[in-house]
């Protein structure tokens, strides 16, 4: 039971036990007390002319019969031998009895019972009523309201332990998860990211155990942001360090005059620009890559055109195409007035480095498809090729950051060119999807959903 139900339910006690033993007790002793037992008969009687009094006179006897305290047990006699209203078990209302006989059961009586008897004055002289009431003698024995006292005493006293002990075991519960969480957080803290969490064994869940459990997927997060940082930063020296030899190489050549022939020292120029460049790109990757990773920079999206964008792509690519020896086919079948929340720079890049990636793993004569069309309920774009394709097992871990494929792609990078348009595609809540056979090429498609919320048609 959760914590918030607990509180509930120790609320709910404490709150309606009291005020129902406080409705109920009054309410009992009202439905059992003598005094409105008398009343109730002196009311049916008067109501039935059971007896023939003035209203004067039936005033008198109300009067005596509100002035009976309701733990009297008592009896009202006309004429010295009907019984009309009684709280005495022993004599039943509307029973004959004479005097002999009702001073006779005073008497067998009188050893437990003090009694009184009581004949009120009547303006009606020829009518005689007897108000008969008596206690018990021993005051050690408890009458019935007493009784019922105490049967409230004993409740209060259950109700008192029910929730004292509901309070201990709330304050334990609360104490263990709360100590548990405690000793959690200090050991994620102090780095220690590799060790599960503690746990509560056999323990009913709350909020605080489910905050543990979601401490521990936060742990293994921040172990596994750790690990792709080392990884980040392994792949940075090891990418890094090839083409920065390559230009201290020749740099160290051409300034120790090593080089002296001028078409040796244009070529080394030549490639000291082309490294150059490479760690650029390199380095413009990384930086695009931890920028996408930062909340603060992803901006609110602006609507805007995106069949250009598609347009200039394709042209691009085939241009490409033609330099590389690629056969490079474009279809795209978009509407100018589709207006879609984007990034033109990252989508841009998306779709170079899908471009690129496709480039990178076919040979010359191989075909690259770029296509893009839309339906009521998607835009779909792909980019396909014919080359070497992917392996299944490295599929599903295509989109990893510093992954690199098995022996079909054995080509330099850096691993993180797919890792870059899986954020790019996640950013702007739009999916992407592989499929890919080994031998026979791969096909890339990014759908974007085309919502009402999100998307925008000019009139």
């Amino acid at each position: 039971m959760t914590i918030k139900r607990q509180f509930y339910l120790l609320i709910i006690i404490v709150i309606c036990v009291p005020v129902l033993s406080i409705i109920a007790y009054p309410f009992y002793h009202y439905l059992t007390s003598s005094e409105r037992v008398l009343l109730r008969g002196y009311q049916q009687i008067r109501k039935m002319s059971a007896i023939s009094l003035t209203n004067s006179d039936w005033d008198i006897v109300l009067k005596e019969l509100r002035h009976i305290p309701p733990d009297v047990q008592s009896a009202i006699i006309a004429d010295h031998s009907q019984i009309l209203i009684s709280t005495i078990p022993e004599l039943k209302a509307l029973q004959i009895i004479d005097d002999k006989a009702l001073f006779k059961f005073i008497k067998e009586t009188s050893g437990k019972y003090f009694y009184q008897v009581v004949s009120p004055p009547l303006h009606d002289k020829t009518m005689q009523l007897l108000f008969l009431s008596r206690v018990y003698r021993d005051k050690r024995k408890l009458p019935p309201e007493n009784k019922n006292a105490l049967g409230g005493l004993i409740l209060i006293l259950i109700f008192e332990v029910l929730c004292i002990t509901v309070i201990v075991n709330l304050s334990k519960t609360i104490s263990r998860s709360i100590t548990l969480l405690e000793k959690n957080t200090a050991r994620i803290a102090n780095g220690e990211l590799n060790l599960k969490l503690l746990t509560q064994k056999g323990k009913q869940s709350n909020e605080i155990t489910s905050l543990t459990e979601n401490l521990d997927k936060m742990r293994n997060s921040l172990r596994e942001d750790e690990e792709r940082r080392t990884r980040f930063i392994m792949g940075i020296s090891h990418d890094l360090r090839t083409p920065v030899a390559v230009i201290k190489g020749y740099t160290e050549a051409l300034s120790d005059a090593v080089l002296d022939d001028p078409t040796e020292i244009h070529k080394a120029l030549e490639i000291i620009n082309t490294k150059t460049g490479q760690l650029e790109n390199m380095i413009d990757t990384l930086i695009n890559f931890v920028k996408l990773n930062n909340y603060e920079w992803r901006k609110k999206l602006i609507p805007q055109p995106i069949e250009p964008i598609l347009q200039e792509f394709a042209k691009a690519s085939k241009i490409t195409g033609e330099i590389f020896k690629r056969i490079v086919t474009t279809s795209i079948a978009v509407s100018p007035d589709l207006l879609i929340p984007i990034d033109k720079m990252l989508f841009q890049r998306a779709l170079e480095n899908l471009f690129s990636n496709a480039l990178r793993y076919t040979k010359e004569a191989d075909r690259i498809s770029i296509s893009a069309a839309a339906t009521d309920t998607a835009l779909k774009i792909e980019i396909g090729d014919t080359g070497c394709g992917i392996a299944e097992k490295d599929q599903k871990h295509i989109f990893d950051l510093f992954y690199r494929g098995s022996n079909s792609r054995r080509e330099e990078g850096m691993g993180i060119g797919l890792s870059v348009v899986k954020n790019i595609v996640d950013t702007h809540g739009w999916a992407i999807a592989l499929e890919s056979k080994q031998g026979h090429g791969s096909l890339f498609t990014i759908t974007i959903p085309l919502d009402k919320t999100e998307i925008i048609k000019q009139n």
